[in-house]
């Protein structure tokens, strides 16, 4: 089972990973950690006893605590270290196949160290759904049972199946499922002799994610205001510049208050057009960063339509990486190319 449930979820990732393009992600490049809790619950379990008695285990449901360090690349890619701890009382047993006799048979108690490779796909620019593989050890304790009363460390190998929301800039709603199946741990019988029992176990969690480096903070948005003409001359081009965080296409307070604005300089002296164009810094691929600025342009020619200009009075497009107001490298991280331009015309 173990090594069907691997060689399942490696084909799985291989699969996905060559049909899509590397590009940058929803969140950011960076350090993250996490933290979780749930339930967890432990497959019946079959309990290898030498000689020709037939043993099963039912276990209740349990508590799950799990935490994790993890490193995000732009590609999507994570590496992560996760801790967990499981704990499942024993329901009841069951002695060649007769009736599942419950009374105080004692407890299971893990705890795992797994190294996690996980993918994610992003849904939109605040949500994704991640898949992924974990390899380590489970430290597997029982006692108090009538059969076992012992523990063992053995090789573990998990498939992790996530779905997480930004819920700020820096702190993600994460909702998870996990299969862990583990070598068969053996434990000292009371009396002679060493017993084997089966251990898969299925964990649903609810947690946060928090970003260790946040994102770098954006510049003020100032609108660039030239000269006034004179009173008999036509209105002359006005500029205002809304900028964005990382890999965001949503306004802040600030900007929105930069679109007002501008809508209100545009019915106020009656320009004939507003163009809109969206860029970004040099972070991610290219054509990543095209729909990307397609996206911030988009949602600043939304807002001006909700402040009562007209949508045919508006164009709108995505410049990309293309246009930058500070000259950088390629993949710099710099917040006043992260902006959207309104040029009142």
């Amino acid at each position: 089972m173990l090594k069907n449930i691997l060689l399942a979820s490696a084909m799985a990732l291989s699969v996905y990973t060559l049909s899509t393009s590397a590009e940058a992600g929803y969140r950011p490049q960076g350090w993250y950690i996490g933290v979780e809790a749930g339930a967890t619950w432990i497959d019946a379990a079959s309990i290898d006893i030498p000689g020709p008695t037939i043993v099963e285990t039912k276990f209740d449901d349990g508590l799950a605590i799990l935490g994790g360090l993890g490193y995000r690349w732009e590609n999507n890619w994570r590496l992560e270290l996760e801790f967990g701890s499981r704990h499942n009382d024993v329901d009841c047993v069951s002695i060649n196949n007769g009736a599942c006799v419950g009374s105080n048979w004692g407890d299971v108690t893990q705890f795992t160290q797994m190294l996690n490779v996980i993918h994610d796909i992003d849904i939109d620019e605040k949500t994704a759904l991640s898949i992924g593989i974990g390899l380590g050890g489970d430290f597997v304790d029982v006692d108090g049972t009538a059969f076992l009363d012992d523990d063992d460390y053995v090789f573990a190998a998990q498939a992790v199946f996530q779905l997480a929301h930004e819920i700020t800039d820096d702190i993600d709603l994460v909702l998870s499922y996990r299969f862990l199946t583990t070598d068969d741990p053996e434990f000292r019988r009371i009396g002679t002799g060493t017993i084997e029992m089966e251990n898969e176990n299925h964990t649903v969690t609810v947690g946060l994610r928090f970003d260790l480096e946040s994102d770098a903070v954006a510049m003020e948005p100032t609108p660039v205001v030239l000269s006034a003409p004179p009173p008999t001359a036509a209105p002359a081009p006005r500029q205002f510049i809304v900028f964005f965080g990382f890999n965001k296409s949503s306004l802040s307070k600030e900007a929105r208050e930069i679109v007002r604005e501008a809508a209100a300089a545009a019915m106020h002296d009656g320009y004939v057009s507003i163009l809109v164009s969206g860029h970004t810094d040099t972070v991610g691929s290219s054509s990543y960063n095209q729909r990307l600025s397609q996206r911030r342009s988009g949602v600043v020619k939304s807002a001006l339509i909700a402040q009562g200009i007209p949508a045919k009075g508006i164009s709108a497009s995505g410049k990309g990486e293309t246009t930058l107001m500070v000259q950088t490298g390629d993949r710099e991280m710099e917040p006043r190319n992260r902006r959207a331009e309104i040029d009142l015309n």
